[in-house]
């Protein structure tokens, strides 16, 4: 069954235009899906990095106690906003997001939690562990200052057009690829048919995560001219219209009052709203009279069931005025929770999250999919040698820097456990040791002519490191699955997916890609290419030709 398509025209300009927007973003959109995978389970890969989170969850919390003790080490200032971080079962702590005055005249942000092992004060800019939260920076290329954020954006912005013009070049055969794909022919059918299914089953999905991923990275340029052609400039009132509690005025000289403690504000909203969790209190002016706190309220199921409450800290009495209440939403308010529900996977439980982290890695396999298309369909005598020589080589950087991202990671988990965790220092230790170790592998598999081999060799390495992160988690920590499955599961969880990775990796290494390997025409074309490349006059014969 053949649906109508595009004319020839048409077919032709977006074919090439798919191909192009495809091969420039391949290598960083591969980067993002990856560490995005991973990413959806960053608390709970903190919980396994970080001995503080690896503690039981108190009932009763003095939050105002552990304000005061956060303020008498960085002297907060709490006419600017103050966000206090509720604990739960991952991160069983209490965290302070907020400003601190550093000089008479420089305010600075702070972020800081109460170990509770020994009650110290824990500056979060100079963490401990740094895995889970290296892996979430490197989903949008914080690591690259200023411009990561707006590289990120612009490659989901790509991502969508790409996708978009995938399935108009396919539209025609659609139903005939997708219901007749087969793993025999060339290569080109193969990895062509792969791609053609694969990007059909993650359609859904990629377009959510092109569309949520742009809003992310280039929100800035988006609201850019709106501030300055509606708002005269002012960011003030742009916050205040999305989420009115921005536009309420404290200030900074009233006199101070003795309030109602964040306990007691926080028991009203619990039994009015008792299905949902209080994740955050957000407070200006903590500690005077017209001090106000505002509640962040989800009940991590629904999409659209995250609201705010905003109340007076002196008498408890709700604002009506500037409380989102959930269900209740304006479209400016609840277009944002969409986006970074619907973004983040924090809605439906872990059944999505699961669903998003298969889905990730299936848009993976369709990105070098992609580019193994675009190499197979070159490696014919229209193109000259050193076109094919070129095609050749950024195949191999690309599957080099993708590929080497499985053993990275594994070094990166197991560098948290062999760095000793009261060296100085240690968080940026254990990020240079990953990015090092990621460089060096992909430099390592720029020698490996075969693709076949590139893929093999990455699995393989990947598949020993990787069962090798249990047992360094289990040394270092003596957190042995047997022992943390009963009292921290997702500690165990982890540690699991590693034993299974890794056997998975080693299996595809040494029994189906073994066996591929004496018929990967296209690897072997590639191999004489970097021979024939080292000799001119074979090089010029094959040009002419």
């Amino acid at each position: 069954m053949k649906l109508k398509g595009l004319g020839n025209r048409h077919f032709n300009v977006l074919f090439h235009t798919h191909t192009v927007a495809g091969i420039v973003i391949s290598f960083a959109l591969f980067v993002i899906f990856y560490a995005g995978a991973f990413s959806l389970f960053r608390h709970e890969i903190i919980q396994w990095e970080n001995p503080d989170m690896r503690q039981p969850l108190k009932e009763d919390h003095d939050f105002d106690a552990a304000l005061a003790r956060i303020d008498s080490a960085y002297e907060l200032n709490f006419h600017e906003v103050t966000n206090v971080n509720f604990p739960s079962e991952l991160s069983p702590v209490i965290s302070v997001y907020g400003a601190f005055n550093d000089t008479d005249t420089t305010t600075k942000r702070m972020a800081a939690y109460i170990s509770p092992i020994d009650g110290r004060v824990q500056d979060m800019n100079e963490p401990l562990t740094t895995v889970g939260d290296t892996i979430y920076y490197l989903h949008y290329f914080r690591q690259i200052p200023v411009v990561g954020l707006y590289i990120s954006g612009f490659v989901a912005l790509f991502f969508l057009f790409s996708v978009i013009t995938g399935l108009l070049i396919h539209w025609r055969n659609l139903l005939t690829k997708f219901f007749a794909f087969t793993k025999e022919g060339t290569w080109k059918s193969i990895w062509t048919n792969a791609h053609t299914v694969l990007g059909v089953i993650g359609l859904p999905f990629q377009v959510i995560y092109a569309v949520t991923g742009a809003f992310f990275g280039l929100l800035t340029l988006i609201l850019l001219p709106s501030v300055f052609l509606l708002y005269d400039g002012d960011t003030t009132k742009l916050f205040a219209k999305v989420q009115p509690q921005q536009g309420i005025t404290v200030d900074a000289d009233a006199p101070s009052a003795d309030n109602l403690t964040l306990v007691a504000l926080s028991e009203k909203i619990k039994d009015a709203y008792p299905d949902h969790k209080i994740k955050r209190a957000q407070m200006r002016n903590y500690g005077k009279e017209d001090a106000i706190v505002t509640w962040q309220l989800d009940d991590d199921q629904g999409i659209n069931a995250p609201g705010v409450l905003t109340m007076r800290m002196k008498d408890g009495v709700i604002l009506d005025e500037y409380s989102i209440y959930p269900y209740t939403k304006s479209y400016s308010y609840a277009i944002t929770d969409y986006i970074f529900k619907l973004h983040f996977a924090t809605f439906g439980g872990l059944r999505i999250r699961v669903l998003y982290f298969v889905l990730s890695m299936i848009t993976c396999f369709m990105i070098i999919s992609g580019v193994l298309i675009w190499r197979t369909a070159r490696d014919n005598k229209q193109y000259t040698f050193q076109q094919r020589l070129f095609h050749h080589r950024v195949t191999k950087w690309y599957l080099a820097i993708c590929l080497s991202l499985f053993p990275a990671f594994a070094i990166i988990f197991l560098a948290n456990k062999m760095v000793p965790i009261d060296l100085d220092g240690r968080a940026g230790l254990v990020n240079r040791i990953f990015f090092l170790s990621w460089l060096g592998l992909t430099i390592v598999g720029l020698f490996w002519n075969k693709y076949a081999q590139i893929n093999r060799n990455y699995l393989m390495v990947g598949g020993f490191l990787a069962l090798l992160v249990p047992i360094a988690n289990g040394i270092a920590t003596g957190g042995w699955i047997w022992h943390t499955l009963s009292q921290y599961p997702w500690v165990a969880y982890i540690d699991i997916f590693w034993i299974i990775a890794g056997l998975t990796a080693l299996y595809l290494s040494f029994f189906v890609l073994q066996v591929k390997e004496t018929s990967d025409k296209p690897s072997m074309l590639a191999e004489e290419l970097e021979e024939l490349a080292d000799l001119p006059a074979a090089g010029g014969q094959l040009q002419s030709a």
